[in-house]
């Protein structure tokens, strides 16, 4: 229960992240591309930053995509294969 849990809030806590830096790309530049431009390395820095998690480019990607398709917009980026 307990690791449900804990992953449920490591979910959150990444989807955030990745929204933050959507959100923030899209208040700076209403230009599409802006939102483009972030890249999973980003995500991995600021959820490191805000939150002590570490993630791989793998996983930042399928947050950084799912917090575009999230937000609305199209992402050419497909989710990792499950493990």
């Amino acid at each position: 229960m307990i690791k449900k849990v804990r992953a449920r809030l490591r979910h959150i806590r990444l989807m955030r992240v990745a929204r933050h830096l959507v959100r923030a790309a899209a208040v700076l530049s209403s230009d599409t591309a802006a939102r483009e431009r972030i890249t999973p390395a980003q995500v991995a820095c600021l959820a490191f930053a805000r939150h002590q998690l570490r993630i791989d480019d793998e996983e930042a990607a399928d947050y950084l995509a799912a917090a575009l398709v999230a937000d609305g917009y199209h992402s050419d980026r497909h989710p990792a294969p499950a493990a």
